[in-house]
């Protein structure tokens, strides 16, 4: 996108998200920016009215009071110049930080609101490095519209309106002249610079992506002694980055010298041209001074105009990569059309909103359904083919086989996490991406097999999905969790904090809280994703008695690979390559012999073949 394009997303975004106190402040700080620049172009008609006073004055006989008001009128400009100038920088401050406040909130709701697979080909680093880019840029920009180029707009023109009264064409023209050199080499400074700040940006991101990745899997690194690569691969980001910094400041240093250049050309001619204006009669002693002050003053805001082009553009990059994400639509927004295509896809009528609303509160009543399901993820082979799974209201149905059967992708797909190229899921006989996505989530209570955890406490981390539960409730759910028993035990009890990542506890416990978690939820249809796997088989049958109440009466969906959990469900389906290859009850699929009687075997140790490791030839050993 064009750097116009980019300023003008920009300001609508600021705009946005400018709170009525923001834009007071910042139309406070244009006002004080206005006089300032009056006070600041007007104060050296004071100068040159005292200097050809002083040149006029006979012998020393004292200052008349005409010309002492003449110096207080001059210092009286230039302080309340300053002045303003403070309050301008104070009330600027504060709007930026509120803006900028309001910004990161803005983005974190989005970037939460994003459909899964915007997060899967994310790094979570390059994400919030974004973020802080953008809010420096953010400022960066204001302070520059405010403090830079605004000030120097209505300098510049009353600047210009003196030089006009004074009747000294040639002077008008050599100061618009030195204008228009200025603003050119600026702006293909400014132009120049922002392939240099994109460097930055990008190399930035990827160093802080990095960074992020590393600390995040530190447990990892130290486990196969891989400091030494990662440091390795920090230091390249950072090198990269470096260089890319280097060769913005070069880039600017260049600029630099090219507006220093066009300084002394400019001084220079002006110079000349008052001197012989001096010669010739037409100007004043005091004229002159005022030409010579004008010129310097003149040339430092021209300067600020030239620093305020290339900050912006420096700027509008770094904003680049938040305003790309805020364009991504979310889940919400994607989810108002989906059901359109799927009703014309169908060859049906769309499904009324608010017939979608009442079917997530009867959920509890209603079954799933899969129907010719097949999902593909993006450049991969299928994982699901055809699918086609009913679960009928109350009703428990296990799903099982071997890994990369497809198991997992259905609780994807269920909770929207991921959407199929064809085929419809229904709840209640709607389909879900007709439901409202935050209903349906709350609706469904889930176990991952890998649990995520906060850096938090134990009981904020149970009571995650249900804000505002009461301590009671969250002991009840740890309870009934198994889990209680231990949380008593820590020095805090609930309030122990359990590290980044939950890394101060076992998987086994993490787990667990998992399934507090879901407990303490109240769903209408439980999901377990190989709920159990890292328990212990004392506490895994403990646990499974309690689940069978918890979900009793409950829609429940088990994704499992160990069999001995799902033995008691109503319906045991087995994938293969993303299809259902059988499916029966426990006992009905031990006595087909088919499939899942082979995996029940193998995992009871009673197929000898199991327990058979393959015999590696001696030659191959130490050249792979």
């Amino acid at each position: 996108m064009a750097p116009s394009g980019i300023l003008a997303d920009t300001l609508r975004l600021l705009l946005s998200e400018a709170s009525l106190g923001v834009r007071a402040r910042l139309a406070a700080a244009m006002l004080l920016v206005i006089a300032g620049a009056l006070l600041s172009a007007t104060a050296p008609l004071a100068l040159k009215a005292l200097v050809d006073a002083l040149a006029a004055a006979p012998a020393p006989t004292g200052l008349p009071p005409s010309t002492l008001a003449l110096g207080g009128v001059y210092l009286l400009a230039l302080c309340s110049g300053r002045l303003f100038t403070e309050f301008r920088l104070l009330l600027t401050a504060t709007a930026e930080q509120g803006l900028c406040a309001r910004l990161s909130r803005r983005f974190f709701g989005h970037v939460l609101a994003l459909p899964m697979a915007f997060h899967i080909g994310r790094q979570s680093g390059a994400l919030v490095q974004s973020l802080r880019q953008a809010s420096t840029g953010c400022q960066i920009l204001i302070v520059m519209l405010v403090n830079g180029v605004a000030p120097v707009l209505v300098e510049v023109a009353a600047v210009l309106a003196v030089l006009l009264h004074l009747e000294q064409p040639a002077l008008v023209l050599s100061f618009a002249a030195s204008a228009a050199a200025y603003l050119t080499v600026c702006g293909i400074g400014a132009l120049r610079l922002q392939a240099r700040a994109r460097a930055v940006s990008a190399a930035s991101l990827d160093t802080h992506a990095t960074l992020a990745d590393s600390l995040i899997n530190v447990e990892a690194i130290k486990c196969f002694n891989a400091e030494a690569g990662s440091g390795e691969r920090f230091a390249t980001a950072s090198a990269q980055l470096e260089t890319c910094w280097m060769r913005l400041h070069r880039q600017r240093a260049r600029t630099g010298l090219a507006v220093t250049a066009t300084f002394a050309v400019s001084m220079s001619a002006s110079l000349i041209i008052a001197a012989h204006a001096l010669g010739r009669g037409t100007l004043s002693i005091g004229g002159f001074v005022l030409v010579t002050v004008y010129m310097l003053q003149l040339v430092r805001p021209l300067e600020m105009l030239g620093a305020a082009a290339r900050d912006v553009a420096q700027a509008l990059e770094f904003v680049r990569p938040l305003l790309d994400v805020l364009r991504m639509p979310t889940e919400a927004a994607m989810q108002s059309v989906a059901p359109l295509r799927t009703a014309a896809a169908q060859g049906e009528a769309p499904t009324h909103h608010r017939g979608a609303r009442a079917a997530v509160s009867r959920l509890g009543d209603a079954g799933l359904s899969l129907r010719g399901v097949h999902l593909a993820y993006e450049g991969g082979p299928p994982v699901l083919k055809g699918l086609d799974l009913e679960i009928a209201a109350g009703r428990t149905v296990a799903v099982v086989g071997a890994s990369g059967s497809g198991k997992t992708s259905i609780v994807r797909l269920l909770l929207r996490l991921v959407a199929p190229q064809s085929g419809r899921i229904l709840l209640g006989g709607l389909p879900i991406d007709a439901l409202p996505v935050g209903a349906l989530r709350a609706a469904i209570g889930l176990v991952p097999q890998d649990t995520v955890l906060f850096n938090a406490s134990m009981a904020a981390n149970i009571g995650i999905g249900r804000p505002g539960a009461q301590r009671g409730e969250i002991e009840e759910a740890a309870r009934r969790a198994q889990l209680h028993d231990f949380i008593t035990s820590l020095p805090c009890g609930y309030d122990t904090q359990v590290g980044e990542r939950g890394l101060r506890l076992s998987g086994g416990e993490r787990q667990r809280v998992a399934i507090a978690r879901a407990v303490l939820k109240c769903p209408q249809i439980y999901v377990f994703d190989e709920a159990t796997s890292m328990l212990d088989s004392q506490t895994e049958a403990a646990l499974l008695q309690d689940l069978k109440q918890v979900c009793l009466g409950c829609t429940t969906l088990i994704v499992a690979h160990r069999l001995s959990t799902v033995q008691h469900a109503d319906e045991i389906v087995v994938l293969d390559k993303g299809q259902v290859c059988e499916r029966g009850s426990h006992a009905a699929l031990r006595a087909a012999g088919g499939p899942y009687a082979r995996l029940w075997r193998a995992q009871m140790g009673l197929d000898p073949a199991w327990h058979q490791p393959a015999r590696v030839p001696a030659s191959s050993l130490g050249h792979r």
